[in-house]
């Protein structure tokens, strides 16, 4: 049961469990980055708050690798600690064909109006916002935040994740990779002529926060999601001058506008991404003018710094990426699909699909739509790889044995040329990158036994069931 209306009561849930690392007197400059990085890369590392940060007052904080363990992930969506990573999957799977929208609800202030700084008092560099890694551009306050966009035409609100570089102390970068929600609702307004209204906030109650990352469908609001999920809706406060929804509990919200590209851009990057790599390069981006900021007393930046794989930033459960292909394959009509899972940085590019053959073709129908639907964060990935319901596809074991025991190159490998990818790409080549051409291709995997001569493959070697069971019973002395 999801139990938090801001980000300290997650923090203090979080101490209670002894899952929280308070670390005084590290430096904004790259010191707070290399240890979270160093942190994530032991895999079981606490999530980490920051104070007393050199050049700030203690107070200011920064609360970072919140995500990047399964305990903390399941406490922040509300999900039962006991449950195996996999049901941990199918929990939140069942949560998402049950949802049922809960608006937010308007009230007249919130802690984020502790305190309000505009016209002259505007400097974002006021908290302590973290230079990550050492090739980084500046110095990002949008690693662990949401942005916050109407859609002029349909008049829904959607809340993304999206990276967000400190210019000067009245403008923010607003980078958003081709395809996301937000680039889709500002390029409406700037087709206009007008700019576009942005709320950004750095440090939210947790669900918020998660939801931001989550591919969710167009036109369904992370607001509303987020109210189901908690069953009760969301507090916000109507921006004085975006009027968007604020989360009143928020630590720190700006609002402003990000004018069209041709009104004003700035030199943006380079980053380090999640992929592992400062792949997008240095580029000229769009920009929010900040109009406002709100913060609350002694407030709180929530970080999520990308790393080199197999460091893990946020979600060592992928939930959110399984279920978007499982849905999207259930959604399709494809039948048999009995288990799904994502591979790769950040649990993001490279989908597995343990499917049961029913007919002539079927897996490579599978993969083919896999490749075809997946999309989001993870086009970036290259490979989807289909197989047998006997393959456990989180155990990467055991897809590679079904890859290399199953699979016949000449027959079972497939290529779909011209799909969306993204400029975080490391491979996308400098002539694409320059012309935006983010498209590549991707190749499907059939890891199936051949389903036309499928009776007379070579049956497993393991043991049946009933054997092992029977074993198991008469010498569990050597088994516990």
């Amino acid at each position: 049961m999801y139990e938090f209306d801001d980000l300290r009561q997650f923090l203090k849930a979080l101490e209670a469990k002894g899952r929280l690392t308070q670390i005084d007197g590290a430096d904004w400059d790259l010191e707070i980055g290399t240890i979270c990085e160093l942190m994530s890369e032991r895999m079981e590392g606490n999530p980490l708050l920051f104070d007393k940060i050199r050049g700030y007052p203690e107070g200011y904080r920064v609360a970072a690798n919140l995500f990047q363990t399964p305990i903390p992930m399941k406490l922040g969506y509300g999900i039962p600690e006991e449950l195996s990573d996999f049901d941990t999957v199918l929990y939140w799977k069942d949560k998402t064909e049950k949802y049922k929208p809960i608006p937010p609800v308007k009230v007249a202030s919130g802690p984020v109006m502790e305190n309000a700084l505009i016209e002259n008092k505007i400097d974002i560099l006021k908290f302590p916002i973290p230079k990550w890694h050492e090739k980084d551009g500046g110095r990002y306050v949008g690693t662990g935040m949401s942005t916050i966009t109407r859609d002029p035409d349909e008049g829904w609100v959607n809340l993304g994740t999206y990276r967000v570089q400190v210019h000067d102390k009245d403008t923010l970068g607003f980078y958003v990779s081709p395809g996301q929600h937000a680039a889709i609702m500002r390029e409406k307004y700037w087709a206009r002529g007008q700019d576009c209204p942005v709320v950004m906030v750095f440090g939210q109650e947790p669900i918020l926060y998660g939801l931001s990352t989550h591919p969710i469908p167009w036109g369904v609001s992370e607001f509303d999601f987020a109210g189901y999920v908690k069953g009760k809706p969301v507090e916000v406060i109507e921006g004085e001058y975006t009027g968007l929804p604020i989360p009143a509990t928020a630590e720190i919200a700006i609002e402003g506008f990000s004018p069209p590209p041709g009104v004003e851009t700035r030199e943006e990057g380079p980053f380090g991404e999640w992929t592992g790599y400062y792949a997008s390069g240095s580029r000229t981006e769009p920009v929010v003018k900040i109009k406002s900021i709100y913060h609350r007393n002694d407030p709180i930046i929530n970080g999520q710094p990308p790393v080199k794989p197999p460091g893990v930033c946020a979600n060592p459960i992928p939930i959110d990426n399984v279920n978007t292909v499982w849905h999207a394959l259930e959604r399709a009509g494809l039948q048999g699909i009995k288990k799904v899972w994502i591979h790769g940085p950040q649990h993001q590019i490279m989908p597995v699909i343990s499917v049961e053959q029913r007919y002539f073709g079927h897996a490579k129908q599978v993969g083919t739509a896999a490749a075809i639907l997946y999309q989001s964060r993870a086009c970036v990935g290259r490979f989807v790889i289909v197989v047998d319901d006997d393959i456990d596809p989180a155990n990467l074991e055991e897809v590679l044995w079904a890859l290399t025991t199953r699979c016949d190159p000449e027959n079972a490998i497939d290529i779909i040329r011209g799909l969306l990818t993204t400029p975080l790409d490391p491979m996308l080549p400098p002539d694409k990158r320059e012309k935006g051409d983010f498209t590549t291709s991707k190749v499907v995997i059939n890891a199936c036994r051949p389903y036309n001569w499928i009776d007379k493959f070579p049956p497993v070697n393991i043991a049946s069931k009933g054997l092992r069971e029977a074993v198991l019973k008469k010498w569990r002395h050597l088994f516990t």
